[in-house]
């Protein structure tokens, strides 16, 4: 009989407690600095092509370019539901997602775990949602909290890594050391 009452219970919680259907709200952090939009604006924006006045003044004092925010907020990215759940639940998935967790978190919360399972899940809701492609904004309606917080110092420093690994790479692709690479040395 306990049990049954427990299960009542579970059900009568899970059916009138308040859900959250997506992110509302981006908070975006560097340093000191603090602002946030509303996730609606940017869709608007998307789909307009013309920023509010909120978003006009953000974009002035983060030092943006308007057009690259727009193809920046439209670019969408194919991810096969399958693959990558896969992919997210593997050792490196979980490297990636930590790391991504530092910059993409649900706001004033740190846990590295459950901004971990934030991302998977949004990323996952958003392919679902979308024919198995994602863009940002998807990616923001499906978050399963009320505000994200991005930390743009930790986004600038991720950034500079990947373009400094990018120079790596291509220097050592167009390097005159070609034959080493390829196997075609004399030595």
């Amino acid at each position: 009989m306990n049990l049954k009452k427990s299960q009542i219970l579970l059900l009568i919680l899970l059916f009138f407690s308040p859900s959250v259907k997506g992110a509302e709200r981006l908070f975006l952090y560097k340093g000191t600095f603090s602002r946030n939009i509303k996730i609606e604006e940017l869709y608007k924006f998307r789909e307009t092509e013309i920023p509010s006045t909120k978003l006009k003044n953000l974009i002035r004092i983060t030092n943006q370019n308007e057009k690259e925010l727009l193809k920046f907020l439209s670019y969408e990215i194919e991810i096969p539901l399958t693959a990558s759940s896969k992919l997210m639940n593997s050792k490196i998935g979980e490297v990636f997602l930590s790391r991504l967790s530092k910059i993409v978190h649900p706001n004033k919360i740190l846990d590295k775990k459950i901004g971990i399972k934030a991302i998977r899940s949004g990323l996952i809701l958003s392919s679902y949602k979308n024919n198995q492609k994602i863009n940002l904004i998807d990616f923001f309606s499906s978050y399963p909290t009320k505000n994200i917080a991005i930390n743009l110092n930790a986004l600038s420093k991720a950034l500079k890594k990947v373009e400094s690994v990018k120079e790596l790479i291509e220097f050592y692709s167009d390097s005159p050391f070609k034959k080493l690479k390829d196997g075609r040395s004399s030595t």
